[in-house]
């Protein structure tokens, strides 16, 4: 009887051995099956951050009068919510770049002309501070539109990887009222921002 029952205890320990071998290695899959999703879910985060889709959208905050601009892309296009009845210069510069500096009384000029047709957005790329910012913006007579460009990281890469931007700046994008983009030009131009804007609307007839 004594050796049954030792035989009986044997069994149901080895069983219960087994049992919990089984449990443990079913779990060990099943964790490296959630971790590895786990990490494919953070490399498709970090794709989607690097190299954003061509539908994405950004939201630019201005530095002196704390706007919030929505941009949706598509195709071709960048619509900015509020601003889908204007002609919208977008625009990356530094306070810096002397090239750039020679546009801002153009841009000036441009918004004082239009008036409320036309705007201006443009992101400051060489990394000054909203502080710095705004000295320049009172120092020139800004009348438009300035972003802090180290928000805007990742609408740069946006720019490179569908675009082809190389980083140079200043940057020009001109859009039309329902956000097509009639001119991408980079660098310095031989012509005025005006002969581009009237090029453009030519353009878009």
């Amino acid at each position: 009887f004594m050796q049954k029952t030792l035989n009986l205890i044997i069994i149901f320990l080895v069983t219960l051995l087994l049992l919990l071998l089984g449990y443990y290695i079913y779990s060990s899959k099943q964790g490296k099956i959630e971790q590895r999703k786990e990490i494919q879910i953070e490399v498709e985060e970090v794709e989607k951050s690097l190299f954003p889709p061509i539908n994405t959208e950004f939201n630019f905050k201005t530095i002196d009068s704390n706007l919030n601009f929505r941009l949706k892309t598509s195709e071709k296009k960048i619509q900015i919510d509020g601003l889908e009845d204007k002609i919208v210069f977008l625009k990356i510069f530094g306070w810096d770049c002397k090239y750039c500096k020679k546009e801002i009384p153009q841009l000036i000029n441009l918004k004082k002309d239009l008036g409320d047709t036309f705007e201006v957005i443009a992101i400051e790329a060489e990394k000054h501070s909203n502080e710095e910012s705004l000295k320049y913006i009172k120092k020139y007579g800004i009348n438009y539109d300035i972003v802090n460009g180290n928000e805007q990281k990742r609408f740069y890469e946006y720019l490179k990887v569908h675009y082809g931007w190389s980083g140079v700046i200043p940057l020009t994008i001109v859009l039309d009222k329902g956000g097509n983009i009639l001119a991408y030009e980079v660098g310095v131009k031989s012509y005025t921002l005006a002969e581009l804007m009237k090029a453009s609307l030519k353009k878009n007839q």
